[in-house]
């Protein structure tokens, strides 16, 4: 499967589970029951800001060697899943945190995102972002 088949997959998924969570959710606890495993595992919870017109956009973004991004805010809440590689995030109010393949983090929205910084020198970071604003807006603000 090439990166753009994946991104697609990825997309459509984000999309399906977006338009139809229950219908998702009642096949996949069906199907984890009978064959006797574990029906969902919940990775985190945050509720949503009160928006008009809101919208989801899903994203991978590819951090470069050694990369550091600037700081901003992001109108709605953010949740992202690291993909591949370690980065280290910080968003205020709290500490720099360092986060590996497999781990996630919540954004509160209008916090300011001070760093996400690529741990290595030599290997592209992934991070799998889905993120919530008003249809028409920029998701991203440069911070104050």
């Amino acid at each position: 499967m090439t990166r753009r088949e994946a991104h697609g997959t990825l997309l459509s998924a984000a999309a399906a589970l977006l338009a139809a969570p229950v219908a998702l959710h009642s096949t996949a606890v069906a199907q984890a029951t009978r064959s006797g495993g574990k029906p969902v595992r919940t990775l985190m919870r945050e509720p949503l800001a009160a928006m008009p017109n809101p919208e989801v956009s899903a994203i991978i973004l590819t951090l470069a060697p050694g990369s550091n991004g600037h700081p901003h805010e992001h109108t709605g809440p953010v949740f992202a899943y690291i993909l591949k590689g370690s980065i280290e995030n910080q968003v205020d109010p709290g500490a720099p945190k360092t986060y590996h393949a497999g781990d996630y983090f919540y954004e509160p929205p209008m916090h300011v995102h001070r760093m996400m910084r690529n741990r290595s020198a030599t290997e592209t970071a992934e991070v799998l972002v889905f993120q919530v604003g008003e249809k028409g807006k920029p998701f991203t603000i440069t911070a104050k």
